[in-house]
């Protein structure tokens, strides 16, 4: 194996997965990215930035802050998107995706929860990112 292969064999896609908070299906399909994806480390080499910058001005008040947000932050820069089995249908509550609506929805007291956790433990395995070549 050469530093080619070596890459290659790391290199992450996104994948999509169906949202089963309960082992029922919801027909709610998210478009996850690993820790690895550029979008998640840009969101991460910011948010290091601001709490390296509070800690030195020792402002441990707006670094509890920033770490309370930066949970969710973190959430939204691991989904891609989502799509529905039926489609978009806003009048059935089955929203387009935006990254407002994913906020929105992270912070509902139903549905916040279960969600938080799906996208937690659905981006945890770098295993089921990585590139499948034929001969996997």
């Amino acid at each position: 194996m050469n530093l080619n292969d070596i890459k290659a064999s790391l290199k992450t896609e996104t994948r999509e997965i169906e949202f089963k908070p309960v082992g029922e299906p919801t027909g709610m399909f998210f478009e996850l990215r690993h820790e690895s994806a550029e979008e998640v480390q840009k969101f991460m080499r910011t948010y290091t930035a601001k709490i390296r910058d509070l800690t030195m001005k020792r402002k441990t008040t707006a670094s509890s802050n920033l770490m309370k947000e930066h949970e969710d932050g973190l959430r939204v820069a691991h989904v891609v998107g989502w799509n529905w089995a039926e489609g978009a249908d806003e009048d059935n509550g089955r929203p387009e995706f935006t990254k407002k609506e994913l906020r929105v929805l992270l912070q509902d007291k139903v549905v916040g929860f279960h969600l938080r956790k799906f996208i937690d433990e659905e981006v945890g395995s770098l295993e089921d990112f990585l590139s499948k070549s034929e001969d996997n």
